[in-house]
């Protein structure tokens, strides 16, 4: 007769094991196709000036639809730092698990960008346009009261030098926002992007030298 199982006596669950054990094999499958993704893209020519060596701060702008929109970099390095703090424990002690959860748990984000949340498993910020977010036109960027000109009034040339992203339908404004950074007297630098192409700095990301 086969024994029973006392009340009494402790039971083996299952269930969040295997929840740890799914999150953690998403997380090392999304880590490996972007890892994989981003060492066989083939490279693109790309008809930019050379650069010059610098030891000012770049600030990043994205000329996209003819619009020119403040990355704001600074400010979503912070999020980002924040974020990776609040799971160090676990990364450092291979809880991937844990890492994917509270990716997936916070955006990072601000008026124009959201961060992509897979692509730092890869060490790499990664931004998404925010499909409501409406950059400055050409009319707009020339006018000393509008969003770029005050944060050309809020930079030092000195210190810090305008580089732009930008993309094949957007070089009129481009042009515009260029020529009234050089009024200022700052250094500028500019790399073309694909239409579809994502911002993404980190390893193998955006790096715009002075030109």
């Amino acid at each position: 007769m086969a024994a029973r199982i006392k009340k009494s006596d402790p039971e083996m669950l299952l269930t969040s094991f295997c929840d740890i054990l799914t999150i953690s094999i998403s997380a090392l499958f999304m880590a490996t196709i972007i890892t994989v993704f981003e060492a066989t893209k083939v490279p693109e020519l790309r008809m930019t000036p050379k650069t010059i060596v610098t030891g000012k701060t770049a600030y990043f702008f994205e000329c996209r639809n003819n619009e020119l929109f403040n990355v704001n970099k600074a400010a979503l390095d912070d999020q980002v730092a924040e974020l990776l703090n609040s799971v160090t424990p676990g990364v450092r002690s291979g809880d991937l698990s844990g890492f994917l959860k509270a990716l997936l748990g916070r955006q990072v984000t601000n008026e124009y960008y959201r961060v992509n949340p897979s692509y730092l498993l890869t060490a790499i910020m990664a931004l998404e346009p925010r499909e409501e977010a409406r950059g400055e036109s050409v009319e707009d960027v020339d006018r000393a009261a509008g969003k770029f000109q005050i944060i050309l009034n809020q930079l030092d040339p000195q210190k810090q030098y305008i580089a732009f992203l930008v993309r094949d339908d957007s070089f009129q404004v481009f042009r515009k926002a260029r020529f009234l950074a050089d009024e200022r007297g700052f250094d500028t630098g500019w790399e073309m992007l694909g239409i579809d192409e994502p911002i993404k700095f980190g390893a193998g990301g955006q790096v715009v030298g002075v030109q």
